[in-house]
């Protein structure tokens, strides 16, 4: 709106624009990628004893590279069929099941879980599951107080409200504010 004057701009560091535009297109983009909090998953898969026995870096645990990813649906779980006169349909990846992983590579578990099934958790059951990874937790924490523990963290973006997009850029930078000391978000 209209205004007379803006003080106090000097002590700004930055501002965010957040709206409830679509954070992606793709099935592979989810909650846990938009907040930067899937490399932490991806280094705790790394670290088990299979994994580097079998010289499994965390690229092997991430659906965008070539590596450990299903190579038939390129890591989405799912393959688009064109429809041709009604809106194109995702059906679950016959090669997977859905799983968006190689098998072997589903071998990895971590407290009993394989990376696919640590996409299905909510936010509020992944916390639990990571209570002992402090980072993580702290940043799965954010998208629990913008109450959206109830998302899974592997719900495609293209899926989410916009309600739910808008409290997801919230969350995000609430984790990328707290993780700076001195720092503050209003």
């Amino acid at each position: 709106g209209e205004y007379e004057a803006l003080e106090g701009v000097a002590h700004l560091d930055e501002v965010v624009l957040v709206d409830q535009s679509p954070i992606g297109r793709t099935p592979r983009s989810n909650p846990v990628t938009y907040i930067k909090a899937w490399g932490e998953v991806r280094e705790l898969f790394a670290r088990t004893p299979i994994a580097r026995q079998r010289g499994y870096k965390p690229g092997h645990f991430s659906f965008n590279v070539k590596g450990g990813r299903c190579e038939e649906c390129k890591g989405a779980g799912s393959v688009e069929v064109e429809m041709i006169f009604m809106a194109d349909v995702y059906v679950p990846c016959e090669a997977c099941g859905g799983a968006r992983y190689k098998r072997e590579v589903l071998d990895v578990k971590v407290r009993g879980l394989d990376i696919s099934q640590v996409l299905e958790l909510t936010v509020d059951e992944a916390i639990r599951f990571f209570i002992r990874e402090r980072k993580l937790g702290k940043t799965l924490w954010q998208l629990q107080q913008v109450g959206l523990g109830y998302l899974r963290l592997g719900q495609p973006a293209n899926t989410l409200s916009g309600g739910e997009s808008q409290r997801l850029k919230v969350a995000r930078e609430l984790a990328r504010v707290s993780g700076r000391k001195g720092r503050k978000l209003y």
